[in-house]
């Protein structure tokens, strides 16, 4: 029988995922709804990077020092005032309100989610990797819901439906101990407890980190926010607009789907191994999934054919999944439980700038050539750059530098 605390990684982190999934799931009806253009998109997805660095950083703070559960239940409340708002925007200022919102309650939530669901599981990357694996299956699920929802009762309705979702992971926090003792982190590094939080900005692992995240974020965002728009633009000749946009939904979905799935499949390879967790293999499969990630971003610069890019698309998932969890267990396996908030605040606070200005600068290329797949050589610079980066982190974990 799984804990109180595995069972709210279970049932509180499918809703983190559908916050970060949502903006992606409600693009096309929402740039339809205000008459967005491709900047204006690029502007969208940018806020919600704005707020994730200040919000998750005090968030630390606070987890560190009063607990976790205010910061959740005020970041739950927080998303949830913030769908409420997006479900009545007419205007786009109204909209840009409403997602620096959602990424502010997000950040909160993140913030206290990461520790918990790596104390809620002995192997450390069995913990990050199921955690994150619902954390997917609330992304995958929500353009499905979102589609289904949008098609039965409308926007506002739809969005408000989600809102509903937040408020619930309000609710359930206040029922769950989410402090369940330190986490397994190692109190013997630079940065550990006799450093401090002055140790933590010393340490080059939580730079190394941090900069990795930076580079990576916008990566996952980026795809998963202009998976519609390169699907739908190359629909064939003569198809029906309503399927056209229903290809594109269900690209995204798959996404998310090979997204999550390959979180699983590392949780369950992690769980079944009998020579415990290996952070190391960890920073060599970081270096094996960057590389690949760059050949499918410069696949989706090249690709023409509808085929080709859902392809492209739906491996990027399969890459991306596990990048993310494995990233987390070296940060919180290297610092001690009384860092763990504020480990994550500064990884997510420096993770903010890239996720703010790849996107926008994304959507700036593609406004001014007019050509989405030149705005995205932007994304392929980008994973040129973090390839670079994990192998150092690599190269230095192994004292080659």
């Amino acid at each position: 029988m799984p804990t109180l605390l595995q069972l709210f990684v279970f049932l509180g982190l499918p809703i983190t995922g559908m916050c970060y999934a949502v903006l992606g799931a409600l693009k096309l009806p929402l740039a339809e709804r205000l008459r967005m253009d491709e900047a204006k998109v690029g502007g969208l997805v940018s806020s919600f990077g704005i707020m994730v660095g200040p919000i998750i950083l005090a968030a630390g703070f606070l987890s560190d020092a009063f607990g976790r559960q205010p910061v959740w239940v005020g970041g739950s409340i927080l998303v949830t005032a913030s769908l409420v708002t997006l479900s009545r925007a007419r205007h786009y200022p109204a909209a840009v309100i409403a997602v620096l919102m959602l990424s502010g309650g997000w950040a909160a939530m993140i913030n206290v989610a990461n520790p918990v669901m790596f104390a809620a599981f002995k192997n450390p990357l069995t913990a990050t990797n199921t955690g994150d694996f619902f954390f997917g299956l609330g992304a995958f699920l929500t353009p499905v819901g979102v589609d289904f929802l949008l098609r039965k009762f409308g926007y506002g309705k739809a969005v408000s439906f989600l809102a509903a979702a937040a408020a619930f992971a309000a609710v359930f926090g206040l029922a769950v101990n989410l402090e369940p003792g330190a986490a397994a982190g190692n109190a013997e590094t630079a940065g550990g407890e006799t450093g401090g939080f002055g140790g933590l900005l010393r340490d080059p692992v939580m730079w190394l980190c941090t900069l990795t995240l930076m580079l990576w974020a916008p990566l996952e965002s980026a795809t998963a926010a202009w998976s519609t728009t390169f699907v739908k633009d190359q629909a064939p000749a003569g198809e029906e607009e309503a399927r056209s946009k229903r290809v594109a939904e269900w690209t995204l979905s798959g996404f998310w789907l090979c997204f999550m799935g390959s979180r699983l499949l590392m949780a369950l390879y992690h769980n079944l191994k009998k020579t415990g967790h290996s952070i190391e293999e960890a920073r060599v499969t970081h270096i094996v999934l960057a590389a690949l990630v760059l050949l499918a971003m410069l696949g989706l610069t090249r690709s023409r054919r509808r085929g080709l890019t859902i392809g492209l698309i739906l491996s990027a998932g399969l890459l991306m999944g596990p990048f993310f969890p494995n990233l987390m267990a070296v940060l919180l396996d290297h610092v001690p439980g009384t860092l763990a908030g504020r480990a994550v605040g500064v990884l997510f606070a420096g993770a903010s700038i890239g996720w703010t200005l790849i996107p926008l600068l994304i959507g700036g290329v593609a406004k001014r050539t007019g050509d989405l797949h030149r705005g995205f050589r932007v994304a392929v610079a980008d994973a040129l750059l973090l390839l670079g980066l994990v192998i150092w982190h690599f190269l230095y974990a192994r004292g080659l530098s």
